[in-house]
């Protein structure tokens, strides 16, 4: 058999206008001007081409603070495309020793390929599928450098990789509900990246017509709003949401709160919060950016609690901002079949709430608090006041507590038991019986394509031990955590630095192939059912390949079940929450 580099080196030389992996410092031609990239290895020893730190959209900086990202001009130099650019300016509060990092000046992306055109005019043949992923981080923090998403995995395979940043916490999603700052930046910075993409991607040797978007908890929240913003149609033709949705309760998307949000913001930085929208603004504009993000601590009511203020934002459509990102609730557009109906893989991993209980229970003095007040802290933890009116918070919370924690009057948060419990009500509450909401009601309301997935392989690493940090009280032994099945998927040096073993090996190899056939054929693979339609249906325990083993022993085994959480979600489903699907729950019962 033929290599593929060796194929590209035989199509290079026929003069098709494409190059093998054999050339020193590549150079690309973009429609902004030439690249010049890196030679790179993949995991089993593939030679790629690496572009990093390109921009594509002018710096958000000065007059663009606050507004939707502004398209780039040429450049006549070659741009050096060789080192990861700046994180956008955050304050990871989820790791320990949180600090200020990254910069204003953040708007770049990514292009990992193993083949470049050499020539701009050929014709549109032999491009490979584009995969855009989205990272994660809550719509506050997260990263897209090469020591947190290295390619090497998805260059075993014949696809194009994009990764970029997008703007982040009071610079992306700060918003007025009004012209002067209608909010959606971060957003809009990913609508630029897909512009981008369908613009340039032919020149690295991908296919502006076959990109899958694919994001991890907020990136998986985006992918699902973009596929219900009319501002990204025909951008993309596929995508993977992996734990995170547009019905999850911490990306809900606000309207008119969100000005009370930013008026405390001017507050805070002593801007006036009692001048005109435009005055406030233009003040927020000049403040310097690493006090405006240190200043978003003054929010936070317990611990890292809340761990962001700002959401995605409903828009008007105005003359002055005649491309809102969205114009209704999430539930709206899909009730109205107004999404794009593409194949769609989603699911979660089983301990999505130890990125929370472990934030919470690392240090003795958050413990001890917690303990002391749990049932009045509890309620807002949850975010319940988004669910129920306020006079329904206390008799709302008892009923999560006696069903999650079996009763009890007093809880030992320090209790082995009690941490399972909390896991449990994170994982449900913040990722999971959305995420599986969200499948049902696209099937309801007819979409096509859909797959469903449980993570629930327990690797030698984990992200667990990122987020407790120096915590004693819960270890890797609880689970699989939020972000875990990224390790197996990117390679991240600057968390983990040993090599991933031979069980963790395969399940990495089994997911790229899985993420990778879904971008080429649109099918993930063929054991993987799609989930189950509902005319001759009305059960709500869907099809899902569940994802199972440990890094000891047999390693990943996969396998079609249902029933997920079955007893969990159906608790749920019965309470009187703002976010429950009416029409939803009383047509489909499990």
């Amino acid at each position: 058999m033929i290599s593929c580099n060796v194929m590209l080196v035989i199509l290079a030389t026929c003069n098709v206008g494409y190059a093998g992996v054999l050339q020193e410092d590549p150079i690309v031609e973009t429609e902004y001007g030439n690249v010049r990239g890196s030679i790179k290895e993949s995991r089993n020893g593939r030679n790629f081409f690496s572009f990093t730190g390109i921009p594509y959209a002018k710096p958000p900086i000065g007059e663009l603070r606050f507004k939707t990202p502004q398209k780039l001009e040429r450049w006549s130099e070659i741009l050096d495309a060789q080192q990861d650019a700046p994180h956008c300016i955050q304050k990871n509060y989820l790791f320990a020793n949180p600090k200020i990092e990254g910069q204003e000046d953040c708007l770049y992306l990514n292009v990992f390929t193993p083949q470049i055109r050499t020539k701009r005019n050929v014709e549109n043949t032999g491009l490979m599928p584009v995969m855009v992923f989205i990272h994660w981080g809550g719509y506050v923090v997260g990263y897209s450098s090469t020591g947190y998403l290295g390619p090497e995995y998805f260059m075993d395979k014949n696809i194009i990789l994009v990764t970029f940043n997008y703007r982040l916490g009071v610079m992306g999603f700060l918003s007025t509900n009004d012209d002067e700052a209608p909010g959606n930046y971060g957003l809009k910075d990913q609508v630029a990246v897909l512009k981008w993409v369908k613009e340039n991607i032919k020149y690295f040797g991908g296919n502006p017509d076959q990109v899958t978007i694919f994001g991890q908890s907020a990136g998986g929240a985006s992918v699902h709003y973009h596929m219900l913003s009319p501002l990204t149609k025909n951008l993309f033709h596929k995508g993977i949401s992996q734990s995170g949705s547009a019905l999850s309760l911490w990306c809900k998307p606000l309207g008119a709160e969100q000005l009370i949000v930013t008026k405390m913001q001017a507050q805070i930085v002593n801007c006036n919060s009692n001048s005109t929208t435009r005055e406030m603004v233009d003040c927020l504009r000049k403040i310097d950016a690493a006090d405006l993000v240190e200043s978003m601590k003054t929010f936070k009511f317990f611990s890292i609690d809340p761990i962001n203020v700002y959401m995605p934002s409903i828009e008007k459509l105005t003359k002055m901002n005649p491309d809102p990102f969205i114009t209704k609730t999430p539930q709206e557009y899909i009730r109205n079949r107004e999404y794009k109906n593409i194949p769609w893989v989603l699911g979660l991993v089983n301990n999505e709430g130890l990125i929370r209980a472990e934030a919470l229970l690392r240090q003795s003095s958050t413990r001890k608090s917690l303990n002391a007040n749990f049932d009045g802290l509890m309620p807002f933890l949850m975010a319940l006041q988004l669910s129920v009116p306020k006079k329904e918070l206390l008799i709302t919370w008892e009923k999560i507590k006696g069903f999650y924690f079996r009763g009890k009057s007093h809880i030992d948060i320090s209790n082995p038991e009690s941490v399972k419990s909390l896991i449990d009500l994170y994982t449900d509450r913040s990722f999971a019986y959305s995420m599986y909401q969200s499948a049902l009601y696209h099937k309801y309301h007819g979409h096509d394509k859909i797959w469903f997935y449980n993570f629930n392989y327990k690797g030698e690493n984990s992200y667990g031990d990122a987020f407790a940090a120096t915590n004693e009280t819960l270890n890797y032994s609880w689970g699989v955590s939020h972000c875990d099945e990224l390790i197996y998927l990117f390679k991240s040096p600057a968390l983990f630095s040993n090599e991933l073993n031979t069980n963790d090996k395969q399940c990495s190899e089994d997911l790229i192939t899985m993420w990778t056939n879904f971008a080429s054929n649109g099918t993930p693979n063929e054991n993987w059912s799609e989930m189950n339609n509902f005319e001759n249906n009305t059960s709500k325990n869907i099809k899902y390949l569940s994802i199972e083993g440990l890094h000891e022993g047999l390693g990943p085994e996969y396998s079609m079940t249902s029933g997920l959480h079955k007893s969990r979600f159906k608790f749920w489903e019965h309470m009187a929450l703002v976010e429950n699907l009416k029409e939803l729950n009383e047509t489909i019962r499990f």
